[in-house]
């Protein structure tokens, strides 16, 4: 029997609503951001941490993804992250602000150890179609994403307000633990990693030039798709365009890539060195932003800046899990890896997301912060090229 036999209808099935949910509790955020402001009368500073917090809070979560594994094993972890999700989600309805900023905390941390478990679980269930795997959960990603931020603020029209939207991604939460539940029971025991090979696997991780590499190019390719959740409908807004266009604008970015990442889920594993492809992605990105920097000044550029960076985007994230994937010796360095690359990466991430917004309330104006997000990429370029070059770190 194949692995992917064994992993089961319901597996797949807890698969996918875990990808469901993963991306709309932050997605959601940014195209109401607006209207939540008016509602709870929260300041510029406060504005900032709640669409900065989660990025933050993917980058601490991710840290203590290691040690939660030594300590429950990979399927517990999971069901125990999809629970403290599904409750954090419930918590941010009510108390106002503290309810909110406190349950998008608990939901990004909850979400930063459920993003570091996904490699591992692929790597262990499918370790022959790794990058398929990963291609179709990614795109997965970026459709629950493009989704919510789509139908964020029509959903707050229809249901009354912006707790009702945000309550919509309470069903894939449940839905995704009751189907991981079985998974989690039926876990093989448990093996804890002796602590001087642990100690031995982390040394070669951080060691590793690759691993580095690898940090840089996921951490500058989350800050720049997150940038764009958190501020794009912002940006748009303060351009004159309105609340329901500037959502429509940030589904166009994420959904646009959807193809793009099926295709890639094909064909990424055919090919040993994904150098060209880390970079050219990154490059239609960074030809995205300078077209943002003209959508400033006029709007029919909008269209065509966020065409080039969904398409850029939606292929630097898979790639960046594809090569976590495939770059470790061993199961242990995966997970290991996977911490390292996406807790770093997501701080990086986090503070570029709030400095962009510091930026624009600094200086009364998108352009110096959009001008910083090309720059940026433009350094992802080359930093993705280094980083898809074959080779994998020493096993110890």
């Amino acid at each position: 029997m194949t692995k992917t036999t064994k992993f089961g209808l319901i597996g797949f099935l807890a698969l996918f609503f875990i990808s469901i949910v993963l991306r709309p509790p932050v997605a959601s955020v940014g195209p109401l951001l607006h209207e939540i402001v008016g509602d709870l009368h929260l300041s510029a500073a406060q504005m900032g941490l709640l669409a900065s917090a989660p990025v933050l809070c993917f980058g601490l979560g991710a840290f203590t993804s290691p040690a939660l594994v030594r300590r429950f094993g990979v399927n517990h972890s999971m069901l125990i992250v999809l629970v403290v999700l599904a409750i954090s989600a419930s918590v941010r309805l009510f108390f106002g602000y503290p309810g909110l900023l406190i349950g998008t905390v608990a939901a990004g941390l909850s979400i930063a150890v459920a993003n570091v478990l996904l490699p591992t679980i692929v790597r262990i269930e499918f370790p022959n179609r790794v990058p398929l795997i990963t291609g179709a959960y990614t795109t997965l990603l970026a459709f629950s994403a493009s989704f919510a931020a789509a139908i964020a603020v029509p959903s707050s029209a229809a249901f009354g307000g912006w707790r009702l939207a945000l309550a919509i991604w309470l069903i894939p939460a449940i839905l995704a633990a009751v189907f991981w539940a079985p998974k989690s029971r039926g876990q093989e025991p448990h093996v804890a990693q002796p602590a001087q090979s642990a100690a031995d696997e982390r040394a070669a991780v951080v060691r590793s030039p690759i691993a580095w590499a690898i940090v840089g190019f996921f951490g500058l390719q989350s800050l720049g798709f997150y940038a764009i959740l958190g501020w794009l409908p912002t940006l748009l807004i303060a351009g004159g365009q309105s609340p329901q266009a500037s959502g429509g604008y940030l589904g166009l970015a994420t959904a646009v890539g959807i193809p793009a990442g099926l295709v890639l889920s094909g064909v990424i594993g055919r090919f040993k060195s994904l150098s060209w492809w880390a970079a050219g992605a990154s490059a239609s990105t960074l030809v995205g932003y300078l077209l943002l920097l003209l959508a400033l000044r006029d709007s029919g550029f909008t269209v065509a800046a966020c065409i080039f960076i969904g398409l850029g985007q939606a292929s630097t994230f898979p790639m960046s899990l594809s090569i976590i994937g495939t770059r470790a010796s061993t199961r242990a360095q995966t997970t290991q890896l996977s911490a390292m690359a996406q807790g770093w990466g997501y701080l990086l991430a986090a503070l570029g997301t709030f400095l962009v917004g510091w930026l624009a309330g600094v200086t009364g104006s998108w352009s110096v912060s959009v001008g910083l997000l090309a720059a940026l990429t433009a350094l992802q370029v080359g930093i993705g090229f280094y980083s898809g070059r074959p080779g994998v770190i020493p096993a110890k």
